[in-house]
């Protein structure tokens, strides 16, 4: 499988699926995170009164050069475990403690039809103010992330996800259901259908 070559430049913001981690403000080659490279690519994520954050690119699932954002595929909960917070130029350096900021509650407009997206659950299952999944952008069609209402069209064969209680279906198997090619009735009441990421 063809590796994807992310371009990332200096000052854009990165996102974890839970919320922002800062913005980039280096780019280095570092000791390779898998057996079949020599070296790998990093970056040095910033934010103000937080330690900052050392990010392998193969951690990035989408590039947006429209607004200037890296999007990755882990959640915030998981810095510390990763070991984020070690320059991996530093080997015998130890990782500093990560505390995520917690997530101030954002405008959400609601759609056309006057459904507001649910926010996102929290380790403890309470739910926790969010932004919203992000919109496709212009000539990018659909994303990771992206959330659907029930009756709309599939729009392209994936995983999708329960909003609420993250029950997972394949398109396949809501074709068998809904053999005109629209997202079943919610699986919880309000819940949409979230794209998942299926890639390794």
């Amino acid at each position: 499988m063809p590796v994807v070559q992310w371009v990332v430049s200096l000052g854009y913001t990165v996102e974890a699926r839970d919320g922002e981690l800062g913005v980039v403000r280096e780019i280095f080659e570092g000791p390779a995170q898998s057996l079949f490279l020599s070296t790998d690519s990093y970056m040095r994520v910033v934010d103000r009164g937080q330690p900052d954050l050392f990010i392998p690119f193969n951690e990035i699932v989408d590039v947006s050069d429209v607004k200037r954002a890296v999007y990755l595929k882990r959640w915030r909960r998981e810095i510390n475990a990763l070991g984020w917070t070690r320059d991996p130029r530093q080997p015998g350096a130890r990782a500093v403690p990560f505390f995520p900021n917690p997530t101030s509650a954002a405008a959400v407009k609601p759609d056309a039809n006057g459904a507001v997206p649910p926010r996102p659950l929290v380790e403890s299952g309470a739910w926790s103010p969010g932004e919203a999944a992000p919109r496709p952008e212009p000539g990018k069609g659909v994303r990771i992330g992206d959330r659907f209402k029930p009756g709309d069209r599939i729009p392209v064969p994936a995983q999708y996800m329960c909003t609420v209680c993250r029950f997972r279906k394949h398109s396949r198997q809501f074709l068998e259901e809904n053999p005109d090619g629209r997202f079943p009735p919610a699986h919880h009441p309000g819940a949409l259908w979230e794209l998942e990421d299926l890639r390794p």
